[in-house]
């Protein structure tokens, strides 16, 4: 505090005179210049308050680069699947699923027959049959030889028959186990060979022909019930026995080749047959 001037003191005595000058000392505020002429900072406000804003803003940063790192990877793994359920179906083709079908995932497929067919043959058929039917002659059929080129001489009067048994094979006046019956032609009708019942066969044929060749000329050219086969020498047939007869008498299926060899004035004809055993499978 001052002390006021005596009587002889020549300075005036003006108050206030001894205090500082205003803001000497005292924090500056807002609009009030700062030392050495600087700027003020805002009242309140500490010197460090800029350093926290800088880590605030960092931590900011990251955190969003941290969701834009999340947010690619999951775009990444969703295009991925995507890509393997493509990969899938196009693996799996036109294939339908175990459900529409019935069948058991993983379940094996019955596959079709690619066994190839023989030239004007048929694909072989393993469709079961029935009690008492002939199997089925194929490519895969296996003949065993029975008999080659055994003479048979068919002699009749008149308009009469003559018949002949090709399982022994042997010549018969009844027909009883025949599978050939021969009639003698009259006059100017020529001398005929029929098949019995039960025997199947063609004249579509060529000597010398096999068992198999003979089955595809029946299966393609078979002789028609009771139509007559006019006998000429040269003339070739090819037959399969009775089978219900052969099974109940405990013979042998057979194929048979039958040429005639020969025609005589007298109308008789000599055949000559040659037959193969047929396996019953």
């Amino acid at each position: 505090m001052s002390e006021p001037h005596g009587p002889n003191d020549p300075r005036p005595n003006i108050p206030g005179a001894d205090r500082p000058p205003a803001g000497a000392g005292a924090p500056s505020g807002p609009g009030v210049p700062g030392p050495a002429g600087g700027p003020g900072r805002p009242a309140g406000v500490p010197r460090s308050g800029g350093r926290g804003l800088v880590v605030l803003a960092l931590g900011v940063a990251g955190l969003a680069l941290l969701l834009a790192l999340g947010s690619a990877i999951f775009a990444w793994r969703a295009i991925d699947q995507a890509q393997d359920a493509k990969d899938i179906a196009l693996r799996s083709g036109p294939a339908v699923s175990a459900s529409a079908t019935g069948e058991p995932d993983g379940g094996a497929r019955t596959p079709t027959s690619s066994a190839p067919a023989e030239a004007g043959g048929t694909t072989p058929d393993d469709t079961p049959r029935s009690p008492g039917e002939a199997p089925p002659l194929d490519e895969r059929t296996v003949y065993r030889p029975s008999y080659e080129q055994q003479p048979l001489v068919l002699k009749a009067s008149c308009s009469n028959s003559m018949y002949a048994d090709l399982d022994e094979p042997r010549t018969r006046n009844d027909s009883t186990g025949a599978d050939v019956r021969f009639t003698r032609g009259c006059g100017n009708q020529p001398s005929t060979l029929r098949l019995e019942d039960g025997v199947e066969g063609t004249d579509a044929t060529s000597a010398g022909a096999t068992p198999q060749e003979c089955a595809e000329k029946i299966r393609t050219a078979l002789i028609g019930e009771e139509q007559p086969i006019p006998v000429r020498k040269g003339t070739t047939i090819c037959v399969t026995t009775d089978y219900a007869y052969a099974k109940a008498h405990g013979d042998p299926w057979r194929m048979v080749l039958i040429e005639v060899i020969g025609v005589a004035n007298d109308g008789s004809t000599t055949l000559q047959v040659t037959g193969w055993e047929i396996p019953d499978a």
